[in-house]
Parts: structure tokens; C-alpha cells; sequence
């Protein structure tokens, strides 16, 4: 199957950003050309990612008077998150980028979150995701109007080492968990912030970060971003 390049398609008006990588996932709509969205929605399921997404997405376009047709590039979360629900995300990005022949662009989670914080004097930006292992997190350079550029890469460890290795001073983002905050305390890390939780949904980051990049491309070589092995059981004999 021919699929279109990263120059959207005459007669295709709008990015299509889907983020299913947390519980609040969220939806953006951006006309070419205008770095601000036409809409945005976010939404918790009610039963299984699965089941529920391609319904919001059609809802989301209906009600924006937007025709499935007039979608001409797509950027989707790779994650770090939750198995199941950025599994479905990813899958249905993928099946509405090839369904309209239109290419796809996969963006960190960590990433999207860091360049949704205001920089505050040029200190980085450590974004976090809380695992049942410990944290997931990654550190950026968030500069206005660029994609945030990596300082130190996405891994899990253990809160101790997390906050031994981040940059100091540095901002923190997202899902700080009480045993993080205080191995960061210990380290007696003068100069940390912590950035109030961004109104803007991660959806919006993930479009804004695929442009800067240019990054969209074949919807084949988009996959789930794992720094673990999924939790799935072997098979027995």
C-alpha cells in the first residue's frame, strides 16, 4: 500500500493528534498551518480503551464539523503508559493512517509532557511517569518553540537513583509519587521545582512536537515505546 509522505495531501486540512498513554486521554485537532487547535477533548473510558476510542475519535470529529477525509497527517503517543490502552491507540492511529492514506507520527510521552512546562531559567525539565517498579522518567532541554531535546534518556529505576541522576537544579512534571518526592528531599536538592500540572492535553504537545520534526512518516514503523517487557505471562506447556 502506497503511503502518502510527510507534505500532507491537497484537500487534507487538519492533524489529528491521539494520546491514550495515561488515564486522561486526550484528542487535538489542528488546521495546517495554525499552531493553536482547532479543538481538543479529553476523556476517560468507561469500559476498555478498545472498544470505546474509534467512537470518541468519530464523535470528536463530528463535532467539530470535520470530515474523516479532510485528516491529513496523525501523530499518536508511543508512550511510556499502560499496556492495553496505548496498545489500542497506537493500533487505531494506525488503522485510520493507512485506511486514509496518510502518514503517522509516533512522539514520547515524556517528551510531550516536558514541552507542555514553561521553562523557568533554563533548568531542565525531569518528566515522570509512575510505575508499579518505580518511576519512569527522562530528562529535557524545553526551549520555546522547538521539540525538547533529550538530556538524560527514558528509563526506569528506583526513586533513589532518579533523583541522583537528574539534573540539578531541574523542574519536575508530571506523576511525582510521595517515595520520589522524598528521595529527592534526601538528596537535598536546592534549586528543584516542581511545575503545576499543565492544563493543556498531551494530545496538543504530540502534534506540535511531529511538525517541529517533521517526523511524520510510514505508519508501519510506529510501535509502543516499552522500557520494560510487557507483562505477559508464558505460555504453559
Amino acid at each position: 500500500m502506497h503511503v502518502a509522505d510527510s507534505a500532507s495531501a491537497p484537500g487534507r486540512s487538519f492533524d489529528l493528534g491521539i494520546d491514550t498513554a495515561s488515564d486522561d486521554a486526550s484528542l487535538a485537532l489542528f488546521p495546517l498551518g495554525d499552531d493553536r487547535p482547532l479543538t481538543v477533548r479529553t476523556f476517560r473510558p468507561e469500559s476498555t480503551m478498545s472498544r470505546e476510542l474509534i467512537g470518541v475519535i468519530a464523535r470528536f470529529l463530528a463535532d467539530a464539523g470535520v470530515e474523516r477525509a479532510e485528516i491529513g497527517r496523525i501523530a499518536v503517543t508511543t508512550g511510556p503508559g499502560q499496556y492495553g490502552p496505548l496498545r489500542a491507540g497506537i493500533a487505531v492511529a494506525q488503522g485510520i493512517a493507512l485506511a486514509l492514506d496518510v502518514p503517522l507520527a509516533g512522539v514520547g510521552r515524556l517528551e510531550a509532557d516536558a514541552a507542555l512546562v514553561k521553562p523557568e531559567g533554563g533548568a531542565p525539565v525531569v518528566a515522570v511517569h509512575d510505575t508499579r517498579t518505580g518511576p519512569a522518567w527522562a530528562a529535557y532541554e524545553v526551549v520555546i518553540g522547538d521539540a525538547p531535546r533529550e538530556v538524560v534518556a527514558p528509563a526506569i529505576t528506583s526513586v533513589e537513583e532518579a533523583a541522583q541522576r537528574a539534573p540539578r537544579p531541574a523542574l519536575w512534571t508530571g506523576e511525582l509519587s510521595e517515595a520520589l518526592t522524598q528521595a529527592r528531599d534526601a538528596e537535598a536538592r536546592t534549586g528543584d521545582t516542581v511545575a503545576v500540572a499543565p492544563r493543556t492535553p498531551r494530545a496538543v504537545a504530540i502534534v506540535r512536537i511531529a511538525r517541529v520534526r517533521g517526523s511524520f512518516g510510514d505508519p508501519a514503523g510506529v510501535d509502543a515505546v516499552y522500557l520494560r517487557p510487557p507483562p505477559i505471562t508464558k505460555p504453559r506447556a
